[in-house]
């Protein structure tokens, strides 16, 4: 049984460093934006919130927090095939959606959801240069 769960966990390491390196082939045009944004509230509001804070209605109920999609330094670490793999396998208490959106449908959600985080850069640009003085 032991040697059960060690090949799954291997596989499924295997499989999300694959996912790493995989490109996202839907581009975040205005109608991919739309259609991500569509699924996104259709499956994923009730947890993530509709700002993608995490603050959805049934986050208080879930063993995990719901990841916060507006943390741009923290959505910096993952690639998009990476959200990609985690929006189709899933990870408790959040379910896979393999079987709810089809591969184009989960690349729209990746997409909607990078609109959620700021570009640390960005943020950096609008924020007053330190002086150097207390």
């Amino acid at each position: 049984m032991a040697g059960i769960a060690l090949s799954f966990g291997i596989n499924n390491w295997l499989a999300e460093r694959r996912a790493k390196k995989m490109p996202n082939p839907v581009p975040a045009t205005e109608e991919n934006l739309k259609a991500g944004a569509k699924f996104y509230g259709d499956h994923c509001v009730p947890c993530h919130g509709v700002k993608g804070d995490g603050k959805g209605q049934k986050a208080a109920q879930l063993s995990v927090e719901p990841g916060n999609l507006t943390d741009s330094k923290k959505m910096a670490e993952f690639t998009d095939g990476e959200l990609f793999w985690r929006i189709t396998v899933g990870r408790n208490p959040m379910p896979g959606y393999e079987d709810k959106l089809n591969t184009t449908q989960r690349w729209q959600v990746v997409d909607y959801i990078r609109t959620f985080a700021k570009t640390p850069n960005a943020a950096a640009a609008h924020e007053p240069a330190a002086s150097g003085h207390p």
